[in-house]
């Protein structure tokens, strides 16, 4: 199990170790119980990962995935969030998919509109989760999240030193070790 989320979590992600898939564990677990999930991205989840995930989750309630691939216009698919979060009552999640550009500062317009998402999710009581990736500090002061969302925790999820199918979520001190497997994040026992 992955850890509960409540409020607002950014989650910053060493390249290629599974944000997106952490994400759609989350969102699995969501509409599973019968709610709405919101998912904006810049492009579609990898089909083959998609139904890995989903493959135990009916087809009615994986129809509860509002998915908006917005390409590079990251602004539009949060206002379109926020628009979904004032229309309907039983959205429980908003994902943001990969919400920060790879390199780079982020955009002020880009960061106000994510204030703005973290505000009416807040308000809404519905849990939030912003993916970006992460860096190592070029001083060795360890990892770094790309845009500064201060009303979120920020986790961090990278590879394992130790096994390259392994996976660290990093929450304040604690550090809590996955496999990663076609199913999603299970805890390494």
């Amino acid at each position: 199990m992955l850890p509960p989320i409540s409020g607002c979590i950014h989650l910053s992600v060493a390249g290629g170790c599974g944000g997106t898939t952490c994400g759609l564990q989350y969102a699995r677990e969501i509409l599973a119980a019968g709610n709405h999930v919101v998912w904006i991205c810049d492009k579609i989840p990898n089909g083959e990962r998609f139904s890995q995930i989903f493959a135990d989750v009916s087809p009615s309630a994986v129809s509860k995935l509002h998915l908006s691939a917005v390409g590079e216009n990251t602004e539009m698919g949060i206002k379109s969030a926020i628009g979904l979060l004032e229309a309907l009552q039983n959205i429980r999640l908003v994902v943001v998919d990969d919400w920060t550009a790879k390199t780079g500062r982020v955009s002020s317009a880009l960061l106000k509109a994510m204030r703005s998402l973290i505000n009416q999710c807040i308000s809404s009581d519905v849990g939030l989760i912003a993916i970006s990736s992460a860096y190592e500090d070029a001083g060795g002061s360890g990892w770094k999240s790309r845009g500064n969302l201060t009303e979120c925790e920020t986790w961090f999820l990278h590879r394992s030193s130790m096994d390259s199918m392994m996976r660290e979520l990093h929450i304040d001190d604690d550090v809590t070790q996955f496999i990663l497997s076609d199913e999603g994040f299970t805890p390494r026992r």
